[in-house]
């Protein structure tokens, strides 16, 4: 059975959504009106900024995870240095997300109408910067203090710079989310 046979027998009883309508003929391509629909490269783009940042949400919960499975037992010990392995791997993950992110939204920026004026764009701009800069300066030595034989004061402290992560992306999800369109 085909997609075809299953269709509205009469698509002109419905106002505006012939295979004549301008919608329909607006996203039908000159392959005669096989269906083929087309997606702007704004569109795709937009869905892969949404989905890095989604994606970098869930990384950023997976090293709260692994942070505090280091906590359980800090010190120096083999299950803790795959841990810490595993750690440092998500960390250059996360920060390979965060480029993408950033760079889809800039490019986003500039093809849509957004000056660059916008508060929750160069908030968000400045917050993964931030975000990056922490996770490669601060977040990741923190994590090398514990794995090496940390006191729960730095045990505590990575826990805590991992949430701080979290709601970080938290916050800049929310943004994208929010923002005006």
């Amino acid at each position: 059975m085909s997609i075809a046979s299953t269709a509205d027998p009469n698509p002109q009883s419905r106002p505006g959504t012939g295979p004549d309508s301008e919608p329909c003929q607006a996203l039908l391509t000159g392959l005669g009106n096989r269906g083929f629909v087309f997606v702007s490269f704004y569109q795709v783009l937009n869905v892969a900024h949404g989905s890095a940042g989604v994606l970098l949400l869930l990384l950023a919960l997976t090293s709260v995870l692994i942070a505090v499975l280091i906590a359980v037992k800090p010190g120096v010990d083999p299950a803790n240095e795959k841990l810490v392995r595993r750690a440092n791997t998500a960390g250059l993950i996360q920060n390979i997300f965060v480029g993408i992110v950033t760079l889809t939204g800039l490019i986003a920026m500039y093809m849509g109408s957004w000056p660059f004026s916008e508060f929750w764009l160069w908030t968000s701009l400045v917050a993964m910067v931030f975000y990056s800069a922490a996770l490669q300066f601060v977040t990741k030595p923190a994590r090398m203090a514990v794995a090496e034989g940390g006191s729960e004061g730095k045990v505590g402290l990575q826990v805590a710079l991992q949430v701080a992560h979290v709601l970080l992306v938290m916050v800049v999800l929310a943004s994208m989310l929010v923002k005006p369109v």
